[in-house]
């Protein structure tokens, strides 16, 4: 991906000036086309959608950079990318322009999105969002990708929110994610956000396997009567002796789609490990999850699911250490039955926020199982 970039110089008293910034993007796109004679079939300026980041420090503005190459070259767009500094004494707003290009065969045309990055500190953190809403380009869908815990009653998540037609969050970064969940059940409830989650684009492949033991006739009936689930993952990185927001996104996921209910009783026992009481129609359910030893880079991974029915017949889905892949395996009736191995996808941060940035409607299987996942926590006994 090539970029090319430009430093626009702002007043933090005086406000942003979009103009000035449409006309840096301009002679940019002049400059790109005059300097493509004879070398290519010059540029495409595209934009499929309006992409607001935001962002917190210079580190988090590294990985949006590096993110954005592989997003813009699935979906040209117009990046508004808001660093936020907001812990500084002094009020502080720079801006820069660049375009991303994509690199193309020799003779044909290279396809171009934008960014403007808006690095703002201090008290004009809270009025840089007024410079977004000018730079939106019209007619094309908004998504604010907000990288970085969600505090939900902060006005400028408020504001940026308010502008977009999906807001993506990541359950993973949840500090508190006992509390941190309750609160996007109760986001999700008042219908206003349309929410993408990436953590559970990290749950796709775990769904899918995990349906398939519904595929087969032949375990139908045991499946049926499920008397214990049990979950083992990884703790999540930001508080090892917390449950995961995965892990109860997944449980969320399994209850909602069986129809079962949450029953008060919920306990956290230690160090991760977490019971719960559920009800398929009176018959009692036991969801177990259990924090396993951890290893680096698998923050929150589901491990292993065990499912046991009342007859004793038990279905399981493992994580082979060290490898990409999920094994599922089956007894039933005493006897083993033959299980599966399948790849485990393991995509890139951006290749997920990509997959986001198809879906405008709503997703109401992700907020069933949030919703469920918050009634999971609200059983837990004080």
């Amino acid at each position: 991906m090539e970029t090319q970039s430009s430093i626009v110089s702002l007043s933090a008293l005086k406000g942003i000036d979009a103009a000035r910034l449409e006309r840096e993007l301009s002679a940019m796109w002049a400059e790109l086309s005059a300097g493509g004679a004879g070398e290519s079939a010059g540029v495409a300026r595209a934009c499929a959608l309006n992409l607001i980041v935001y962002a917190e420090g210079p580190e988090g503005r590294a990985e949006v950079d590096a993110l954005l190459g592989e997003v813009i070259e699935r979906h040209p767009s117009r990046a508004l990318v808001l660093v936020a500094d907001r812990g500084a004494p002094e009020p502080r707003l720079e801006a820069y322009v660049s375009t991303r290009c994509q690199v193309g065969r020799r003779g044909s045309k290279q396809i171009c999105g934008e960014q403007i990055t808006i690095e703002a500190a201090g008290p004009a953190v809270q009025t840089a969002w007024t410079a977004v809403a000018p730079l939106l380009v019209p007619d094309a869908p908004v998504f604010l990708w907000w990288k970085d815990i969600p505090h939900y009653d902060d006005k400028l998540f408020g504001r940026l929110a308010a502008l977009a037609d999906r807001v993506v969050i990541d359950s993973a970064s949840f500090d508190n994610p006992q509390y941190d969940l309750i609160r996007l059940s109760e986001i999700i409830a008042g219908g206003r956000l349309r929410l993408s989650d990436l953590n559970w684009g990290r749950l796709t492949s775990w769904r899918s396997v995990v349906a398939g033991f519904w595929d087969v006739a032949d375990y139908r009936a045991s499946l049926a009567e499920i008397e214990r689930v049990s979950f083992v993952y990884d703790p999540p990185d930001r508080g090892p002796g917390r449950i995961a927001p995965k892990v109860l996104l997944a449980a969320g996921w399994l209850a909602t789609c069986l129809g079962w209910e949450a029953e008060p009783g919920g306990e956290i026992i230690s160090g991760g490990r977490a019971s719960f009481r559920l009800s398929d129609g009176g018959r009692p359910v036991a969801v177990e999850l259990e924090a396993g030893g951890g290893a680096a880079g698998r923050d929150g991974t589901i491990t292993s699911l065990a499912l046991r029915s009342a007859a004793g017949d038990e279905f399981g889905v493992a994580l082979r250490a060290g490898e990409a892949k999920l094994e599922t395996w089956a007894r039933v009736g005493g006897r083993q039955a033959s299980g599966r191995v399948l790849g485990f996808e393991a995509r890139s941060e951006g290749r997920r926020l990509s997959a986001e940035l198809d879906i405008l409607s709503r997703d109401a299987l992700y907020e069933r199982a949030a919703r469920f996942a918050a009634r999971l926590i609200e059983t837990i006994k004080n």
